[in-house]
């Protein structure tokens, strides 16, 4: 990676770990709580950024949309990840579970590097991009790079350098292009979620809590219709751009593109509501912070399973398509625009109903939607209901993408949601590679058909956390409640 890639807002990857405080074998993490109050991230001296929490800031339809353009390109690189990258492994003869495992949007070093990269991004401040859209700048342009050299990548195994190392440490020819094409697909991973984490917290900082439903149903439409837009082009544009390769470039040049307006476009406040106080984290800091709620307990858990349902199943389903349904790759990759078009469909409007009738209701909705398709795929196996399938799953996606993240920010504290969202990423980096490798081994053994039974397990088991889950017990909604009582009480006194 750039030697810059450790050089975040000024400050070095280890100036930046100390400022974060000793973890055991980590580095500092994690809400600490002293005296019976929380334990806050540091805060950077006052610049020339605007000072408040985002309620004291409006929400614009043009600010939503510059936020979320980053979010197209986003959902350029998942798509290709989950649907279009098992297509290029496949020909190369990669392993079934490798593929899964490469596949997966969350790589397991994610489990140690997010939640390190989440609180860093709550402690640092760059004068012009800010805690957040730093790391944007930092990482997105060594994502995209490599995104589109490793469409180049088979080839250049047989050229030159590439070729004498090959023949140096005396590797099988077809081995070695696996091994390069792994180690492309782990830089550009590895710096996308480096890089995606603050972006995503960046919406609670500019959002006031009461809009956060719609900002990202904007937010993840954005997203859908970018998966959408780039299997469109697979589907029925793929010979006059290069084929699969040539995806690869065009999603690069495009996730480049998308972020210039969110990096340019919003202006991040320097002082983030609720920040009182600075503390170096510890691990026992950190469990603590975990054990003292028990409602993000719950959506953690909730988490943990809807993501070994999720990433069981989607860097499989053009294979599924390809191998046990007769599509082409065309055919393969519309069945997949079918599902993310239905996402980018419904999701802003359930972005809406979520500001309206509950998050959590909506969640719900999401999940049992993704659950009932996947009990119908284990019957359906012909070209026209696989469709009316996938659509319905989209539709339950699209519920449940709206809801999640803004469920989160209301039982998080608001000066800690970096720390919350690596939190959240520790979650999908153990559970996503961890799903795709039994998924990969059911199907190497059962065929792809194996997938659906332990993907609607997994759907229907995230239903009973979230079904328990309470926001209004969490201690921020709670501390939330003590301290509107105590101004009104103190407005009574004053009148």
């Amino acid at each position: 990676m750039s030697n810059r890639s450790g050089d975040v807002g000024g400050h070095s990857l280890s100036e930046a770990m100390g400022s974060i405080g000793q973890l055991p074998g980590v580095g500092g993490l994690g809400p600490g709580f002293e005296g019976g109050g929380s334990a806050l991230p540091e805060v950077p001296p006052a610049g020339e950024h605007p000072v408040g929490g985002p309620e004291e800031q409006s929400v614009s339809l043009i600010k939503s949309f510059a936020y979320s353009s980053g979010n197209f390109g986003s959902g350029m690189w998942y798509a290709l990840n989950n649907f279009i990258l098992p297509l290029f492994l496949d020909p190369l003869h990669m392993p079934v579970p490798l593929i899964g495992l490469l596949s997966s949007t969350r790589s397991a070093e994610g489990a140690i590097l997010q939640p390190l990269v989440g609180v860093w991004s709550d402690r640092i401040w760059h004068p012009r991009f800010g805690r957040r859209r730093i790391f944007i700048a930092r990482f997105v342009p060594i994502c995209a790079l490599f995104v589109i050299l490793t469409a180049f990548v088979p080839g250049w195994a047989k050229l030159g350098p590439f070729h004498a190392i090959q023949q140096f440490f005396n590797v099988p020819e077809a081995r070695f292009v696996l091994i390069l094409v792994a180690v492309f697909i782990f830089i550009f991973t590895l710096t996308f979620n480096i890089m995606y984490d603050p972006y995503q917290a960046l919406l609670a900082d500019i959002t006031p809590e009461v809009f956060r439903g719609r900002v990202n149903g904007v937010f993840q439409a954005f997203g859908s219709f970018g998966q959408a837009a780039i299997l469109i082009v697979g589907a029925f544009f793929s010979d006059l751009i290069g084929g699969v390769p040539g995806l690869f470039v065009f999603c690069g040049v495009m996730l480049a593109l998308t972020f210039i307006p969110t990096l340019f476009g919003i202006r991040e406040p320097r002082s983030l509501s609720g920040t009182t106080a600075t503390h170096r984290y510890t691990a026992r800091d950190y469990w603590n912070g975990l054990r003292a709620d028990p409602q993000i307990q719950l959506y953690f858990a909730n988490q943990a399973f809807l993501w070994f349902g999720i990433n069981a199943i989607t860097p499989f389903l053009t294979l599924y398509a390809i191998h046990e349904a007769g599509f082409n790759d065309s055919n393969a990759l519309f069945l997949s625009f079918i599902l993310l078009l239905s996402s980018a469909i419904f999701v802003w409007p359930f972005g809406l109903l979520g500001d309206r009738i509950g998050l959590k209701q909506v969640f719900l909705m999401g999940m049992i939607c993704m659950a009932g398709a996947t009990i119908a795929g284990i019957f359906t196996h012909q070209m026209l209901p696989l469709f009316v399938v996938v659509a319905v799953a989209g539709v339950g996606n699209a519920a449940q993408t709206a809801s999640s993240f803004p469920l989160m920010t209301r039982i998080v504290p608001a000066d800690q949601m970096g720390l919350y969202t690596g939190l959240e990423s520790l979650v999908t980096s153990i559970a996503a590679p961890a799903s795709a490798a039994i998924a990969g081994l059911l199907i190497s053994h059962y065929g792809y058909l194996a997938m659906f039974p332990f993907v609607a397990a997994m759907f229907l088991l995230s239903l009973i956390p979230l079904a328990i889950l309470r926001m209004e017990r969490s201690v921020v909604q709670q501390k939330k409640r003590q301290e509107a009582l105590a101004a009104q009480s103190a407005g009574e006194t004053g009148e």
